[in-house]
């Protein structure tokens, strides 16, 4: 069963909602499930859950308001705040690999997935996301390169 969501896609400046024709065009949800859980937008603060009330939050609203009691399900884009924090090294590598597993955490109930980051140069971090619909075990792959330098992601691709 494949199920239809408003299409987005990387433009190099931020996520776009892809038009044709005077209309919105439809994409894949789980591949913009999979590009919202690592490019998000939230990179300056990751839900804790002990957050007072009378203070500035600067962490995703909804994640308080729909899923206070289930951090699974919060939305903390940590990948795209790792790429932006980390060395690019062998340990860097590492955590970036480990954020993108951890943001795609609440998708393990409709899919098994493996992840895999490469440096594809110096500035350029790639990452792979191969996954398998529970349902329908079709295998689909995702690609995602990040420039380092311009901290930005630059090319997401289905392969």
């Amino acid at each position: 069963m494949v199920t239809k969501d408003i299409n987005l896609y990387e433009s190099g400046s931020g996520g776009e909602i892809s038009i044709i024709s005077n209309d919105l065009n439809l994409g894949e949800s789980l591949f913009q499930q999979v590009y919202l859980a690592l490019f998000g937008g939230n990179v300056a603060s990751v839900t804790r859950g002990d957050e007072i009330l009378s203070q500035e939050r600067f962490d995703y609203w909804g994640n308080a308001l729909f899923y206070k009691d289930n951090p699974n399900k919060q939305f903390n884009s940590i990948t795209e705040k790792t790429l932006q924090e980390v060395v690019l090294n062998s340990s860097g590598r590492l955590k970036i690999e480990s954020s993108v597993k951890e943001d795609l955490a609440y998708l393990g109930d409709l899919l098994d997935y493996t992840v895999s980051v490469i440096f594809e140069n110096t500035n350029n971090v790639v990452i792979i996301i191969n996954f398998t619909q529970k349902s329908n075990q079709e295998n689909k792959i995702l690609q995602f390169v990040y420039n380092n330098a311009k901290n930005e992601l630059i090319i997401d691709r289905k392969i």
